[in-house]
């Protein structure tokens, strides 16, 4: 009789453990799902931002729930967005521009903090921050000679040798801004007198390509060790 308890026994064990095991292995495949479903979820949002990043597009960054544009490469810009989706009131905007030769100023008005974040994500080729003042600042580099300077700039050589630019003729002694020194014995030796009287006296440039077109022609005579020789734009 006991030996036929013993053997009912193992027989409830056997038949007790069938579900454990099932339900065991319904862990295991349930486990491994989440675990594949993360790794894909996770593989998918790395080559969405990746590829985000490729093309230059902008990432988005929440604040108290509101979707601010932010730019990785501009740290600042993404700080200011932030900063103006908790701003209340209005605010001051001032628009600076950096040209190839020349700066200008612009005071924008005052707008609403979403007016400015509208403004500044329009212009991603602006970089935005606040001055000591409150204002948001704008800046803006121009690959082109500014309206003012369109009028009175010459490149030409200084007293020292090096290619300049001028504010007015080289006579004024007025320079904006200094580009590489020259190899004044081989100007003289390779360039005809003419070319060195224009040169002397200022070359005038009223844009762009003729601001390109001078750098390239007297790049070629830049002293060796000058590391910050400039290059044309293009």
């Amino acid at each position: 009789m006991f030996g036929l308890r013993i053997k009912d026994l193992k027989k409830r064990i056997k038949r007790n453990r069938r579900p454990v095991w099932s339900l065991g292995i319904w862990m295991a495949l349930f486990v491994g799902a989440v675990v594949s479903g993360t790794f894909v979820s996770r593989h998918y949002m790395n080559g969405y931002f990746e590829s985000a990043l490729q093309r230059g597009d902008s990432l988005p960054v929440w604040s108290d729930n509101l979707p601010v544009s932010y730019d990785p490469d501009d740290s600042q810009r993404g700080e200011t967005l932030i900063a103006l989706s908790k701003w209340k009131g209005d605010v001051e905007v001032v628009l600076h521009r950096t040209y190839l030769c020349g700066e200008e100023t612009r005071q924008l008005g005052r707008h609403s903090a979403a007016e400015t974040m509208d403004l500044v994500k329009a212009h991603r080729e602006w970089n935005a921050s606040f001055d000591t003042k409150g204002r948001v600042y704008v800046e803006e580099a121009v690959d082109d000679l500014s309206p003012e300077c369109r009028k009175s700039a010459y490149i030409s050589i200084d007293q020292v040798g090096n290619l300049s630019l001028f504010d007015g003729p080289p006579r004024k002694e007025k320079v904006i801004r200094t580009f590489f020194q020259l190899d004044v014995k081989s100007l003289e030796s390779s360039l005809s007198k003419e070319k060195l009287h224009e040169l002397t006296q200022g070359i005038r440039v009223t844009d762009r390509d003729e601001f390109n077109s001078v750098l390239s022609t007297f790049s070629d005579f830049a002293v060796p060790k000058a590391t910050d020789v400039m290059k044309p734009t293009r």
